[in-house]
């Protein structure tokens, strides 16, 4: 195994192991990072209710993940593939990427700016 395997794998165990750390001590404490963006607007921004949503997706509670953040909801197995995918194709190409893959990233970050703007809109 090379060393970029190795680090690449030691760097998502390590993002992992944070992740899953934050979500023990949500749980037990209930308290969470809170959206800079909505603490000055009021107003929700794209990724606001991430932390709620994984929460109820863990409690199989899938109507009130989805109202957290309907975005996310439906696209974040996308989003984990890619990340995968992304670091597999990293390591393999020398962190070249196709350019239908670079077109899905833009069109994904194009539709989640669209989602909070509509959610601002709309209150949602």
């Amino acid at each position: 195994m090379s060393k970029a395997v190795r680090k690449t794998i030691r760097d998502v165990a390590i993002i992992t192991l944070i992740g899953f750390a934050y979500y023990l001590f949500y749980r037990i404490t209930g308290l969470g990072i809170p959206c800079t963006f909505r603490t000055f607007t009021g107003l929700r921004c794209p990724s606001c209710g991430i932390t709620h949503m994984i929460v109820d997706l863990t409690k199989l509670d899938f109507k009130g993940a989805f109202e957290e953040n309907q975005f996310l909801f439906f696209t974040w197995p996308l989003v984990a593939v890619e990340i995968v995918y992304i670091i597999y194709t990293c390591i393999e190409s020398d962190g070249d990427l196709p350019k239908w893959n670079v077109a899905l990233i833009i069109a994904f970050g194009i539709l989640l700016f669209a989602f909070g703007v509509l959610r601002i809109i709309f209150n949602w």
